[in-house]
This record gives C-alpha cells, structure tokens and sequence, in this order.
C-alpha cells in the first residue's frame, strides 16, 4: 500500500500523478485529504482510495481523470471541472471491470464517460450539472466569461456553456449503475449503441430525458426515479429493454413532457411502473411486441397514448385520476384486456369483477388534431366533445379494453387515497385544461 505523504500540501498537487505511476500494478494508493490538480491518467490495475476529503480539480483542457486500464477501483474523491463545452468528459473510461464508488463530479459538460468499457461498476456517484440552463453563462455566483481582449474598455464576449450528459455510454456493454444521483445535466444516464447494461436504484432530476437509451439491447431499468425532467425515460430503436419497478415523476412542464416515451423498440417488458403527475404519462410509437402490465398511472394530464404501433399487450394497469385516461390511434392490433379505468361505465352481471361492457378509446381527437394542429384549440370544448360522440357513436373503436377490471375494495382504497392527497391539483388540472391550450408538439426523436 502507497500512502501519499500530506507534510506538504503545495507539493501534494504535483505528486499525485507521479505516485500513481510510481506505483506497482494492484498496488493500493490511499490519498490523504486535500486538494490535487488534473488531469490524472490511470493505466494500471490500482486500487485509489481517498482518506478524508479529497478534491481533484481540472485546470486543464484534458479530462480531468481517465482510466485506461482494467480492474481499477476509485473511490471517494469529488472532481470539480469547470472546462466549458468540451468533449471529454470529467472522468474517462476505457477499461473494463472497473469500480467507481462514492465518486462526486461536478461539471461543466458530461460528467462521466465510458467508451469502449465492459463490465464496469459505478456506484452511489453524484453527477451536478453546473450550468443553470442553456444559453447562461455563470452558475452560483461564478463567472465563466471568456475576454477576446485584455482591454477593459472593450466588450466582453461570453461562451455559453451546453449542458453535457451526467453518465454517458457508447459501445460498452454488461456495465453495473447501481445508486446514483444525477442532477441539472442534459441527458442524465444515456445508453447508445451497448447491450446487457443494468440501472439500478438510480435517480435523475431537472434534466432533459432521465434514461436514455438508443439503439441499445438487453437492457435493465428497474427501481429508478425520475423527476421533473423533460421526459423521465426515453426508449427509441430498441429491443430487449426491461423497465420494471421505476418511478417517473412531475414530468410536466415542457409541452412534450412524459413519463416514459417508447418510440421504434420492441419485444420489451414495462412492468410495475409508478407513473404520476406528468403530462403524458405513457407514450407508445411505432413500437411492436410490448407488454405492458402492473403499471399505476395516476394524475397524469393524459395517462397514455398509443399511436401507429402493433401487437402490443396490455394488462393489469391502472389508470386513475388522469384527467385524460387514454387516448390511441392506428393501433387495432394491440390487446388490451384486464386493466382498470376509473371512468370506466361499467356492468359486472357475473361477477368475475370483470366488466361486460368494454372500454373504449376515442381516436377522433388524435387523428383530427394530427390532420389540423389547430384544431388543438378546441380541446375538451362542448362542441368538440358533441363532434367526436356524433361521428363514433354505434362504429365501435376498434382500440378497446374487452374486459376491463371492475373497481374492488383495494382499488376503490387507492383511489380513495390518491383523490384524498391530490384533487385539488387534479381540480387544478381540469380547470386549466378549460381555459388554456392543451398543444401535442410531437416527438423529438434524438
């Protein structure tokens, strides 16, 4: 074991790289608390462990940390980058089988990279975006404006620094993130190109979409939280992905705002999903062989919607207190059967708690309002409403739940509980819906 020696602090920013490299492979480094400048290379199996409050900053224009090696572990140092719009990230990796533990990055960009990297493991790391939003040039109280000249009396010219994402992974695959907190980033765990990765226990706040995975295979989103977010998770041409037991919430305030949004994946499993207080709480989009089952949407301004995909099943969900519980379109192939709709009008003459009367779903509004954006106006208007049951009264919807579930005693309790903490929020919600503009933009397919 290589302790570095905290005698003489002014000396200790210069020697902490020398001592990684002083040191022999599956050495263990303890660093003793203080403060140490980047960029630190990793390109050995090694063992770093801060004792204390160890601080790593990036004067640099490099990353400030990279580990180009395998069966590294680092644990308990914070990295502050304040580089502006670069494309390294704050910490780097390429190795494989790697451990990231009690790891806080604050950043001006992307907090972490893999690349390249299998079967590593990052654990309870904190990423903080520090870039208020787009566009701004200082965050707390700092000022990151870059001067053309030393002139005072000539203008200032601002760089605008770009939200990057808080972990980021490319062609890498089998990796474990377990217990992290990403926080005010643009994407806050994005998944490109990579198979087999587990997220797990992760949350994600205040940022663009919470998960994102393109073009990925084989992945496991269980037990995370998204909050406030522009979208809590974002599935596109995607295959094989579990999403079970995740909490996406308060999703809502950007006009395409959803809880999860699926647009060209298949073959995938959404399962036990709390769903609540976003504006659209479920979105499906050319997508095929989904099942969906065991998921609560509730207060959501419109539960899910449905649109051009195929052969998808749902059961078991429920959706309660959505000021609009579904809306689909083009989507006749799809199996909806056993879910519970409290504004269903329902009959139970067999009493199998199954209604004998379907529920269905009108397409009339998606289809009219996808044809003419305007007509969007008239949203929930009396004349709209009158409209859309003149032209599908008695044509039957062909998007419909056959057997919908009859409301029991532990469903009426959940809904009892759900109206109780929020119907003057869903009230709210209504009231809005009547006299403002309820405007669908569309998928932003990125």
């Amino acid at each position: 074991m290589l302790i570095l020696p905290a005698a003489y602090p002014a000396q200790a920013e210069a020697s902490l790289q020398a001592l990684i490299d002083q040191a022999a492979p599956g050495d263990t480094v303890t660093i003793p608390e203080g403060k140490y400048e980047g960029p630190i290379r990793i390109t050995k199996p090694l063992k770093l462990l801060a004792k204390g409050e160890v601080k790593l900053t990036n004067p640099s224009e490099e990353a400030a940390l990279t580990i180009a090696a395998d069966d590294v572990t680092l644990q308990g140092i914070t990295v502050l980058d304040r580089r502006i719009n670069s494309e390294d990230a704050s910490i780097i990796v390429s190795g494989s089988r790697n451990l990231l533990e009690k790891v806080t990055v604050e950043t001006m960009g992307t907090g972490i990279q893999l690349r390249g990297a299998n079967a590593n493991t990052i654990r309870n790391v904190s990423v903080i975006g520090k870039v208020k939003d787009r566009g701004s040039a200082s965050d707390a109280g700092h000022d990151h404006s870059a001067h053309l000249s030393k002139s005072a009396s000539k203008p200032k010219v601002t760089v605008q620094a770009q939200k990057g994402n808080g972990i980021d992974l490319y062609d890498s695959h089998d990796n474990r993130l377990i217990e992290n907190q990403v926080t005010n980033v643009f994407d806050g765990i994005y998944l490109e190109k990579s198979t087999g990765n587990e997220l797990t226990q992760n949350r994600v706040e205040k940022s663009r979409y919470g998960y994102h995975l393109m073009g990925t295979t084989q992945t496991s989103l269980k037990n995370n939280t998204g909050s406030e977010n522009v979208t809590g998770a974002m599935l596109m041409e995607t295959a094989d992905a579990t999403v079970v037991g995740n909490r996406f919430l308060k999703q809502q305030k950007n006009p395409n705002s959803q809880g999860i949004l699926l647009y060209d994946v298949q073959n995938s499993l959404l399962a036990d999903n709390h769903i609540e207080g976003n504006r659209v709480g479920l979105y499906l989009e050319r997508s095929s062989g989904i099942t969906v089952t065991g998921n609560q949407l509730s207060l959501n301004f419109v539960g899910m919607q449905l649109i051009a995909s195929a052969g998808n099943t749902w059961t078991n969900n429920h959706f309660i207190s959505n000021v609009i519980a579904a809306q689909a379109q083009d989507s006749a192939t799809d199996n909806l059967n056993g879910n519970y709709w409290d504004n269903l009008l329902g009959l139970d003459v067999d009493g199998d708690h199954k209604s004998d009367l379907p529920y269905e779903m009108n397409p009339f509004y998606l289809g009219l309002t996808d044809a003419i954006p305007a007509y969007q106006l008239f949203f929930q208007s009396p004349g709209f409403v009158f409209l859309e049951n003149l032209f599908t009264s008695g044509a039957g919807s062909p998007i419909r739940d056959e057997t919908p579930l009859m409301p029991t005693s532990a469903v009426v309790s959940a809904n009892a509980e759900t109206g109780s903490n929020w119907g003057a929020g869903i009230l709210g919600l209504i009231l809005l819906a009547g006299s403002c503009t309820f405007i669908y933009v569309g998928v932003k397919k990125s």
